[in-house]
């Protein structure tokens, strides 16, 4: 695989995190997405519209939502990811009542890149962590 096809496909996931975390931005995310886009750590496919509703219930759980990758891999199809999201807690997110913290969490994801498109995506993120600052 070229440079410039590993370097697109990290745009295309830098991209990605800008339009569903950064700025919600639910055109892009189905310009985005494959059309069978199968996410493994919900453990099934999710349309467009399923990634824009979760990306909106972040928002509305979460002010000025941000996400920045703090490292960035690409090999073959794959991208991979170290990214530390920050913002402030204003609604409801799993239960715990909004609490006005200023919280910061770090995951990892890995991304599969087929024909421009992201077609699979495995993510182990620190919801403990942030579970931990919401309710300390």
């Amino acid at each position: 695989m070229s440079n410039a096809t590993l370097d697109a496909n990290k745009a295309l996931v830098l991209a990605h995190y800008d339009a569903v975390t950064n700025r919600h931005d639910p055109e892009a995310i189905r310009a985005q997405l494959a059309p069978d886009f199968f996410d493994h750590a919900v453990g099934k496919r999710m349309s467009a519209d399923e990634v824009i509703a979760h990306s909106a219930a972040m928002h509305e759980a979460f002010a000025n939502l941000s996400a920045v990758a703090e490292s960035l891999v690409a090999e073959r199809d794959l991208v991979a990811g170290r990214f530390v999201w920050r913002g402030r807690h204003r609604g409801s997110w799993r239960g715990i009542a909004p609490t006005g913290h200023h919280v910061e969490f770090r995951g990892m994801t890995f991304w599969r890149i087929q024909d421009g498109k992201i077609s699979e995506r495995w993510a182990e993120v620190d919801f403990a962590g942030l579970e931990r600052q919401l309710k300390g």
